[in-house]
């Protein structure tokens, strides 16, 4: 009797323990997700982020500009790069996202600015280096400014931290550029010119949402797609 009192005491014991860990992982868990909220994009900012790049990517005279939406699950994976307070691009891989299985996403970081406004205008900055149909026009940098206007990105999401007192903000991009990119990122036209049955406020072209996958062909600003992804 003494030694099932004693084998039933352990294993009360044991229980507890068990259940006192889960509460702690509960409880840390909780604690993180709260962390990573305070630190997270809010709607405000998001609006902000996705009318400051249209006002750019209304600039410029282009047959194909796609309208841009904010999207939860790319703006989660920018969000993972800014938690790690590491300030260097993350790999392809790291900035898959599921929903969105054969998109290329891109990516621009920014570091030391004190607000959203002031990253993507300085990102836009990079417009005085760039000449349509040259790329660099005088060997400084454009990538984040082509980013921002590449006619087929159709959809962004992004991501703070303050790291060691140095706010870090990444924005994550459908589509990423390539190398060609980077010398025509838009088409020179008319706007609207090659969606004309699906142009929004007669600036850019729009599908409603719709996000064409890789793996079929890139974006039709027609919105003529075989395979189809909801954004």
């Amino acid at each position: 009797m003494r030694v099932f009192a004693c084998i039933l005491t352990i294993f009360l014991a044991s229980s507890f323990l068990v259940v006192d860990v889960i509460l702690v992982q509960t409880q840390l868990g909780n604690l993180l997700r709260k962390a990573i909220a305070l630190n997270s994009v809010n709607k405000t900012e998001q609006d902000q982020i996705v009318r400051l790049h249209e006002s750019y990517r209304a600039q410029v005279k282009s047959t194909d500009m796609m309208k841009l939406r904010y999207h939860p699950g790319i703006a989660v994976k920018a969000q993972a790069l800014a938690n790690t307070c590491v300030f260097e691009h993350d790999t392809e891989d790291d900035r898959a996202v599921a929903e969105l299985p054969g998109v290329y996403i891109g990516q621009n970081l920014c570091e030391g600015h004190s607000s959203w406004r002031d990253c993507i205008n300085d990102w836009a900055s990079e417009k005085l280096n760039f000449q349509y149909g040259v790329g660099s026009k005088n060997g400084g940098e454009i990538g984040h400014y082509t980013q921002m206007m590449l006619w087929n990105t159709a959809a962004i999401g992004c991501g703070f931290n303050e790291c060691d007192g140095s706010p870090i903000y990444v924005c994550n991009y459908a589509y990423g550029q390539y190398s060609d990119d980077l010398i025509t990122p838009w088409k020179s036209g008319k706007q609207c010119a090659d969606c004309p049955k699906n142009c929004s406020n007669k600036l850019f072209c729009d599908c409603g949402g719709k996000f064409c996958s890789n793996e079929d062909q890139i974006m039709s600003p027609s919105c003529v797609c075989k395979y189809w992804w909801t954004i």
